[in-house]
């Protein structure tokens, strides 16, 4: 016989949450990796000592934000949700069954007043480079990349820079806003007007966002349209596909990769101690400075050789060709572009949420430290205990 729901409503639940977060869920991999007495360490500091209300622990705060870039949750409002549905996830944070949810301005609030202005995430992106280096997983062999993030702007942000005008240009100019207004009225749609650029010629010396001021316009192709984005700069070692560091830097065309890549060997460096013994890029790099600066810091550069470029220096690149260190560090630079691909098809890194340069670097290092706790984990649940 036909079978009918009857479902009944209990008063009490005798369940753990954790028994409802299956054996071999992805979270459980990466829970073990996160140390929330380090989160409290660094986030001590950014609260008052024995003041006002208790807040919401750092902690809690910091694993929702890497759990939503996980799954691939973005707004805030749709974590919100999530914690609201999803008993793996309230797990992850560490709430119980009938714990209450926070509000989703509670996430703003605190990157604004807090987190924003400490170097919390960087840190925490740092102590997966050196778990990885205690544990012999990061090689001397490295690889450099950039890539383009959209910014949170769209084209019609985009306005002339305000400089000194005569005052023909500036009856020339009023008399363009009396016919974009016109066009306004005429169109209906005051929040997305129709702009016309017939005529009119847009670029980074000349125009500047009204929404993210530090976004610029770029493209990486000429088949490509160009749009609002960021470079995204990252170095990988090439054994185990650990970042060893990423940063944002406003787009300058191939200058913004080579800049971005140099400053961040510094830094690793400076704050890690550590150098690699060669640096495999692709064509972007082959410039005379970059080069000069790798040699100079005794760093063989695999670079990827241009028809372009008659300085000795460039000779000696070309020359590294036939060897067989170059042709793996080749092969192993492809697989940055793979961790490229995996943050933005899975976690949503193709555009950005947030605006502004320091706060766009935020979302960046969220997405470095996910990327590593990933490779660490995978690399732990190899390794015999």
């Amino acid at each position: 016989m036909m079978g009918t729901a009857d479902p009944q409503e209990r008063i009490f639940h005798t369940v753990r949450i954790e028994d409802l977060v299956p054996e071999d869920h992805p979270l459980r991999a990466i829970r073990k990796l996160i140390k929330t007495e380090r989160i409290r360490e660094l986030c001590r500091d950014l609260y008052c000592a024995d003041n006002g209300r208790p807040s919401i622990p750092p902690e809690q705060l910091f694993l929702a934000m890497l759990g939503g870039y996980l799954m691939g949750v973005r707004s805030d409002r749709k974590l919100i949700m999530e914690l609201k549905c999803n008993m793996a996830f309230r797990w992850f944070v560490g709430l119980d069954i009938d714990s209450e949810i926070w509000d989703a301005s509670t996430f703003s609030k605190n990157r604004e007043h807090r987190f924003d202005e400490s170097d919390v995430l960087e840190t925490l992106f740092e102590d997966t480079v050196k778990e990885a280096m205690g544990r012999g997983l990061v090689s001397t062999h490295w690889s450099a990349d950039g890539t383009l993030v959209r910014a949170d702007a769209s084209q019609k942000s985009f306005v002339p820079i305000e400089v000194l005008q005569t005052p023909e240009q500036y009856r020339e100019s009023i008399s363009g806003r009396k016919k974009t207004e016109r066009r306004k009225k005429k169109d209906g749609d005051p929040g997305n007007p129709t702009v016309d650029w017939r005529g009119e010629k847009r670029s980074n010396k000349t125009h500047r966002s009204t929404t993210d001021p530090d976004a610029r316009i770029a493209t990486k192709s000429s088949k490509e349209t160009a749009a609002p984005s960021y470079t995204v700069n990252a170095v990988m070692e090439n054994r185990n596909r650990i970042l060893m560091g990423i940063d944002v830097e406003r787009f300058q065309g191939p200058t913004s990769e080579r800049e971005g890549v140099w400053q961040l060997l510094k830094r690793v460096r400076r704050r890690l101690r550590l150098k690699p013994k060669s640096m495999g890029t692709d064509k972007g790099f082959f410039e005379k400075t970059f080069l000069a600066r790798l040699f100079a810091c005794q760093i063989d550069p695999h670079v990827a050789p241009m028809k372009t470029g008659r300085d000795p220096i460039h000779a000696r690149i070309r020359m590294r060709v036939r060897g067989e260190p170059y042709r793996w560090s080749q092969r192993a630079r492809k697989r940055i572009e793979e961790l490229w691909g995996e943050a933005k098809e899975e976690h949503g890194f193709r555009r950005f949420v947030r605006r502004t340069l320091e706060n766009v670097r935020q979302e960046a290092l969220m997405m470095g430290w996910l990327l590593n706790l990933k490779r660490l984990a995978r690399l732990m649940a190899w390794t015999p205990a």
